[in-house]
């Protein structure tokens, strides 16, 4: 039987995540088909570390082994951003990623978030189908890494269809 726990990630994480973050993101990047040039994957052990200070840090372990993390910041007006968000790809669809994307939701609502933001490939179906399921929409598109991203929103209170999400995430 496995055990499942989400946890705030400390400091001794950073090079498990650092490690998880760079696998899935390559898994994704050849989706994509951008091989390497992906943000992600120039991401450094310091940037991880620098992250576990200064944002919100989940990390998921099965049966303690490290198999997902997501991070958010909460900006201005109570936005928050969530990114590098990865679920080892040798044990994804076990319903990981939702439990990990429900604990973010968790703690942003505790937070006073207003709204969660996050940008994906769109081309990425299975992505952008995933955060459907779990109430985000698309609110806009943009191209400005290269490739199609959607940028995707989850509205925990009651928010203005038009409100300028993009204007405090940039």
């Amino acid at each position: 039987m496995e055990s499942i726990r989400l946890l705030k990630a400390n400091v001794q994480d950073a090079e498990a995540i650092h490690k998880l973050t760079i696998k899935s993101f390559k898994h994704y990047s050849e989706r994509i088909l951008k091989d390497g040039e992906l943000e992600a994957l120039s991401e450094t052990l310091v940037d991880v570390l620098n992250d576990i200070k200064e944002k919100y840090v989940i990390k998921c372990l099965m049966d303690e082994k490290l198999v997902g993390s997501v991070r958010f910041a909460v900006l201005d007006d109570n936005i928050a951003y969530l990114t590098r968000f990865g679920i080892d790809p040798d044990i994804q669809s076990l319903g990981l990623g939702s439990l990990l994307l429900e604990k973010a939701q968790q703690e942003c609502i505790n937070l006073g978030v207003k709204a969660i933001t996050l940008y994906t490939a769109s081309k990425m179906t299975s992505s952008v189908a995933f955060y459907l399921k779990h109430g985000y929409y698309i609110h806009s598109i943009t191209r400005d890494k290269g490739y199609i991203r959607a940028f995707l929103v989850n509205e925990l209170v009651p928010m203005d269809e038009m409100y300028d999400y993009e204007s405090i995430v940039k």
